[in-house]
């Protein structure tokens, strides 16, 4: 137990001492003496895995962390439809401007008004200008099963998708 926390007690000093010498150096030789030390701290913990005889657990979670790392990676891929959506809701930076779409030939919405425009409606939606009746009511149930209040979307959310139906279906 004394053993420990002598042990404790040196790493601590040693990790004060290494960070007051890191604030004393310049940026760029700060971030290479940093990537120094992680290459050389993940040696050394594989190294005291091996000796104690407890790499298993470590490479159970390693392997246990390449399924999350897999869906992180489909996540980061469907970041741009998911901005998309949320430019569509008027929830993202830029929202309200359809980039790069066929809307382009439209006039830009309204801000100051609160009745939406077909632009709008048809951008919340995400439909195109070709859209028919069947193509809104789908796009409407299909985002109210995601975003509804119930379902841990907002009130708002709904209110707009519900106005951008009525909007482009005429109720």
């Amino acid at each position: 137990m004394l053993v420990r926390l002598i042990l404790v007690i040196a790493l601590l000093i040693a990790v004060l001492w290494f960070v007051r010498r890191l604030r004393a150096l310049p940026r760029a030789q700060l971030m290479r003496h940093l990537r120094q030390a992680a290459l050389w701290g993940v040696i050394g913990l594989l190294g005291v895995a091996v000796l104690t005889g407890h790499l298993n657990p470590l490479v159970a979670a390693l392997s246990a962390a390449i399924p999350a790392l897999l869906r992180l990676i489909q996540f980061l891929r469907l970041m741009p439809e998911l901005q998309q959506l949320l430019r569509s809701l008027g929830l993202g930076a830029g929202s309200g401007a359809a980039s790069g779409s066929a809307h382009e030939h439209e006039p830009p919405p309204r801000a100051d008004s609160g009745v939406l425009t077909e632009h709008e409606a048809r951008a919340i939606l995400g439909l195109d200008a070709h859209a028919d009746a069947e193509a809104i009511r789908a796009a409407h149930r299909r985002l109210m099963q995601r975003l509804h209040p119930d379902r841990g979307g907002s009130d708002y959310l709904a209110a707009r998708i519900n106005a951008a139906k009525r909007r482009l279906l005429g109720d």
